[in-house]
């Protein structure tokens, strides 16, 4: 698999959350095999990162190209469904972004991670 580094899968979850916890194992697999870079994101540990953010389920993928928000949303904690995304996204498949709001903020905090 071709690596991408521009590509990056910000997973947005909480370490209090169980389903965040099963799903830690698919993100330490994609960490190593995925094109994208991934990223896990607690959001309270690093609140100060997603500024105004407000996250209500999990787990939550902020998904970015370069500094282009490419995907916010809630998904099913199925890895299949993070991969069939992912996958439609670097074949070059775009979905509407409403309610994004200025996110470049929270992308450039996120991008040291």
């Amino acid at each position: 698999m071709t690596s991408n580094p521009d590509w990056r899968v910000h997973v947005l979850c909480a370490q209090w959350c169980g389903v965040c916890r099963d799903y830690s194992a698919f993100v330490e697999q994609q960490q190593r095999q995925s094109p994208a870079q991934w990223v896990w994101v607690d959001i309270e540990a690093q609140s100060d990162m997603l500024g105004d953010l407000d996250i209500e389920n999990f787990p939550t993928l902020l998904i970015t190209q370069g500094d282009e928000l490419r995907f916010l949303g809630t998904v099913t904690p199925q890895p299949e469904v993070a991969e069939r995304l992912l996958q439609s996204l670097l074949d070059g498949n775009r979905y509407p972004l409403s309610d994004a709001g200025d996110l470049a903020p929270v992308i450039a905090a996120l991008k040291p991670l």
